[in-house]
């Protein structure tokens, strides 16, 4: 009889394991087509077409429509050599060496134009590179990372397209699905600046949709992030300062849907911006953005400390739209502040049942100024 009870608490301790375990285990969602927004670039791409130089011109012969055929000399070489360049109209299979952009560089992708990684094991890599360059534009980018084929197990800084140190940047209607860390990462040693992602879609990337580590007239507008899953944080745009270096924050986000992110689709993590000197550094405006079925709507942490200087600046929250979240805001950290950060809410809204509760502390919270070291 002891036996037979025995043999049932550890039958259902083993249930409520696998239950429990199945609770947690990501489930990806197709995003809706009437989600995801393109922007009318028709008119550019003609008269950009006109001008480029075409890839398809120094291919081998007998080439490859299939991205069987690794071709990245031949477009790393066509990009060094004219400033505009139109992607023949397949699939390319691109290596981990990736694609750098350079000054002054326009990149057209045609209608079936694609950058499909070939599988590697490194634990970092940038599809498309956009390092220390200024006045640089992607049209129309299809960038498909390895995350399904990835041969090895560490790391989670595969990016699709990275841009670091840069300036001018402007990226219209990509897509950018299956990377092995975050589908668009925005920094650099101290940060990027005018940096506009318009249009389009940022899909089941391993670490983060979108990341910003430090940014200066940041523009996030008409775009899905959706699906990111598999390695923290799991969110969908996630903006968090490595170090004090990185400077800035100074980021809009303009009609932007986040959807069934692991655990949050947006996050703003400001504890690394501390440091010896208070700054006047934290511009944050959103604008129009709804999130359905992350796990967070928001998630926010920015930890009181009294012996970094406090943060400055200001955070706009303006029609918001949380809905099929576990928590609609998080407050990752119980000791979350918002030193001398003006945070400003107009019609924010969810569909959690505590939804009077959440805005009341929201309103709570943004009456707060903690200031330390004064």
């Amino acid at each position: 009889m002891i036996k037979v009870i025995k043999s049932f608490f550890c039958i259902t301790f083993l249930l409520s394991i696998n239950l429990s375990c199945a609770q947690d285990k990501f489930k990806y969602r197709d995003v809706p087509d009437s989600f995801v927004k393109t922007t009318d670039i028709s008119s550019s791409m003609n008269a950009l077409k006109d001008k480029a130089f075409k890839v398809i011109d120094i291919l081998p012969k007998n080439y490859s429509k299939d991205a069987s055929e690794d071709y990245t000399i031949y477009v790393q070489k066509a990009i060094d050599e004219n400033s505009i360049v139109l992607l023949p109209n397949f699939p390319l299979l691109i290596n981990d060496k990736g694609i750098k952009l350079n000054n002054n560089s326009v990149l057209l992708f045609d209608d079936a134009s694609q950058f499909k990684l070939k599988p590697t094991e490194r634990s970092g890599y940038a599809i498309i590179s956009i390092n220390n360059k200024k006045n640089v534009s992607i049209y129309n980018a299809k960038v498909i990372g390895d995350r399904n084929q990835h041969l090895g197990t560490k790391g989670e800084w595969g990016m699709g397209i990275s841009i670091n140190q840069a300036v001018d940047v402007k990226i219209y209607n990509a897509v950018v699905k299956d990377c092995w860390g975050d589908g668009i990462y925005i920094g650099g040693k101290t940060f990027s600046s005018n940096i506009s992602i318009i249009g389009g879609l940022i899909d089941n990337n391993r670490r983060n949709g979108i990341s910003i580590i430090g940014g200066d007239n940041i523009l996030l507008q008409n775009l899905v992030v959706s699906n990111s899953n598999g390695a923290n944080p799991q969110t969908g745009i996630d903006m968090e300062p490595n170090t004090q270096q990185n400077k800035k924050l100074n980021v809009a986000l303009k009609s932007v849907t986040t959807f069934n992110n692991k655990l949050n689709g947006l996050s703003f993590y400001l504890d690394n911006l501390k440091g010896d000197q208070e700054a006047n550094n934290v511009e944050i405006s959103i604008d129009n953005y709804k999130d359905l079925y992350s796990t967070n709507g928001i998630s926010y942490s920015n930890r009181r400390s009294k012996t970094k200087k406090y943060l400055k600046g200001n955070i706009m929250l303006k029609n918001v739209d949380l809905k099929y979240n576990k928590k609609p805001f998080r407050y990752l950290y119980d000791n979350a502040s918002l030193d001398n950060i003006n945070l400003q809410i107009n019609n924010f809204k969810s569909d959690h049942k505590e939804n009077k509760k959440i805005l009341t502390e929201l309103q709570t919270f943004s009456q707060q100024k903690i200031k330390y070291n004064q």
